[in-house]
């Protein structure tokens, strides 16, 4: 099971103090001649931690470190810088990713012509913001180039060199050479061999026809805007901004909605005229006010008749006049009870009286 490491980095260059961030691997770790690769998630996020392993990596990562500061997160290709250490070893950087290198993918993946415009907007569009910056990336490669499955994102940004006079890099570690070999082999021409790769699903160092001819057979109009960049030689270079935007003007255009077609009259009758419309309208009016009427009629005849009303309907019938209590033959019961408790009592009084 893979174990969290908790690294302590410096957040930016122009920011003191550092973070803890835990870096937890999930993915493959490979080493080469400048530094060890490992991938995993970093605060949910997919991350890349890059290790010196010599003098010559460290110090090509203290200047992807710069390079990531300037650009990263300013882009979609690019990946954003979560931490760095360069002030003491092991140097190591720590930034977002996209997927893993397109090297390292197994199958090879092989895009439609949908994925495979859009990878070559992606990829001539990261190119031409590290020339607005000042940079040329001169390490374009399947190696450096990653694919998610949906987009791509250029890494490897510690073998940049500068387009112009290096005096406004003066103190920083992009004014110092690598001391490693150069391509020599222009970056558009390397993009354009990448989208080759990513079409033909295969690593092929064949002549520009023949590389155009297999991008052709997928989307021409691709191959008509990536013949100048994979012709390109050591003379003027073409500049990748130029090829971005063409890409952008022959990207594919969603096709336009489709309406529904207009009813077409039945054989053998002739469409209907404004004045044709309005007859019917009336018709059929006149037909609802004869079907209310029908209704009408027949629901009198349900009804049973009445008789007529008069005049002295407005006057309800006389009734009797309630009828007075006769007098009573006799006292009332309550009476009789009065006059037997009086009786009775006198009684008792008398018999008092005697004792």
């Amino acid at each position: 099971m893979p174990v969290e490491q908790t690294l302590v980095l410096q957040k930016s260059f122009g920011q003191p103090g550092r973070v803890r961030l835990a870096f937890e691997p999930d993915g493959p770790e490979y080493e080469d001649a400048l530094f060890s690769h490992r991938h995993g998630r970093t605060e949910g996020r997919p991350s890349l931690l890059k290790v010196a392993v010599s003098p010559a990596g460290a110090r090509v990562l203290r200047r992807e470190a710069e390079v990531f500061d300037r650009v990263g997160g300013r882009h979609a290709c690019f990946g954003a810088l979560l931490g760095f250490r360069t002030a003491e070893d092991p140097v190591c950087l720590l930034v977002t990713r996209r997927g893993l290198p397109i090297a390292r993918l197994d199958p090879a993946p092989r895009l439609d012509a949908v994925q495979l415009a859009r990878a070559a907007r992606d990829l001539f569009g990261a190119l031409a913001a590290l020339e607005e910056h000042g940079f040329a990336h001169r390490a374009v490669s399947p190696e450096s180039v990653f694919w998610d499955g949906r987009r791509v994102e250029l890494q490897e940004l510690g073998h940049v060199q500068p387009l112009g006079p290096g005096a406004a890099l003066a103190g920083s570690a992009l004014a110092t050479p690598t001391g490693l070999p150069a391509s020599e082999m222009p970056d558009v021409q390397a993009a354009a061999r990448v989208i080759h790769r990513l079409a033909t699903g295969r690593h092929h160092g064949g002549p520009p026809d023949a590389l155009l001819a297999d991008l052709a057979r997928i989307d021409p109009a691709l191959a008509a805007v990536l013949a100048p960049a994979l012709h390109a030689g050591p003379g003027p270079l073409v500049p990748p901004a130029a090829i971005a935007a063409q890409l952008v003007e022959t990207a594919p255009r969603p096709a336009p909605a489709r309406t529904a077609p207009e009813a077409q009259p039945a054989p053998g009758r002739r469409p209907a005229a404004p004045g044709d419309r309005d007859h019917a309208f009336r018709s059929e009016f006149r037909e609802l006010r004869r079907q209310q009427r029908e209704f009408r009629r027949r629901t009198a005849e349900r009804t049973p008749s009445r008789r007529p009303r008069t005049a002295l309907d407005a006057f309800p019938p006389p009734t009797a006049a309630p009828r007075p209590a006769p007098a009573g033959d006799g006292a009332s019961p309550a009476l009789f009870v009065f006059a037997g408790a009086i009786v009775l009592v006198l009684i008792i009084v008398v018999v008092l009286m005697v004792r």
